[in-house]
């Protein structure tokens, strides 16, 4: 496979099965563990796997309330990380232009 290529696992255990996208969004929507590869970079990679942790922790509480038991289940904000870097003048040039703070602006 390329590199460019996104990779979707299924962990079972210690062990991890490639699956197709269909696949791993339904894996999320189970509640079951997965893996994202193709991150920027290996410490995004980290965190990813870090926050993975911490869900199927979450998840495996039975006082989780549904609502929050919703947004760890939907693949979109289980695959999204942004890290942000304060020092990155880009990022912070980019997030200005952001519709929700432009309207602040022009409302004064």
């Amino acid at each position: 496979m390329s590199k460019n290529l996104p990779y979707w696992f299924i962990r079972e255990g210690e062990k991890l099965f490639q699956c197709s996208k269909a696949d791993f969004d339904q894996a999320i929507r189970d509640g079951k563990s997965v893996k994202y590869r193709t991150y920027a970079n290996k410490r995004a990679e980290r965190i990813a796997e870090a926050l993975e942790i911490s869900r199927m922790n979450l998840l495996n509480d039975p006082q989780l309330p549904t609502k929050f038991r919703q947004i760890l289940t939907d693949p979109v904000k289980v695959i999204q990380i942004q890290i942000i870097d304060v020092d990155d003048p880009e990022f912070w040039n980019k997030e200005a232009r952001n519709p929700k703070y432009q309207t602040n602006l022009n409302e004064k």
